[in-house]
């Protein structure tokens, strides 16, 4: 796989001199999940970053009310979308999981040598962060919508 010409598909990517590109292609990993498989798993430590290149994955919320435990799938992501973000912004474990809806084909890189690339890089940091606060800004959006036409939905009985 041309994992320089298929970051270079994702706009943010494409506006990328190409030896940041060059950069981060050289820092991923090609890697496949089978369908009904997780990624990624709520709690367990934040060291990766991923891109979906093929496939479809579903962003999987464990939620526990002390009574019993239950998955939530509150989003489903195709390619081009970023996921397990948790550790480059900050967080030790991933806030939430990734399971495979079909069988899927992601990059996977590092957050260790992401984070020592930004040091290293501070425009390139700056541009990746920027990228992926989009991707949250988006779906804490799409979950407020979800929220608002659930509360509508209740409203209306």
């Amino acid at each position: 796989m041309d994992v320089k010409a298929f970051l270079k598909t994702i706009p943010e990517f494409a506006h990328l001199p190409e030896a940041d590109v060059d950069v981060v292609a050289g820092l991923a990993k090609v890697s496949e999940v089978k369908a009904g498989n997780m990624v990624d798993v709520q709690g367990e430590p934040a060291n990766r970053f991923c891109i979906v290149v093929s496939g479809r994955l579903g962003v999987v919320l464990d939620l526990d009310f002390g009574v019993r435990k239950k998955s939530y799938m509150v989003t489903s992501l195709g390619p081009g979308s970023m996921f397990a973000y948790s550790g480059l912004v900050g967080n030790p474990s991933y806030t939430a999981g990734s399971r495979a809806m079909t069988n899927s084909t992601f990059l996977e890189f590092d957050v260790a040598k992401l984070d020592k690339e930004f040091e290293a890089d501070p425009r390139l940091g700056y541009v990746m962060m920027k990228m992926v606060a989009k991707t949250i800004a988006s779906r804490l959006r799409a979950m407020q919508l979800q929220l608002v036409q659930q509360y509508a939905l209740s409203q209306a009985e």
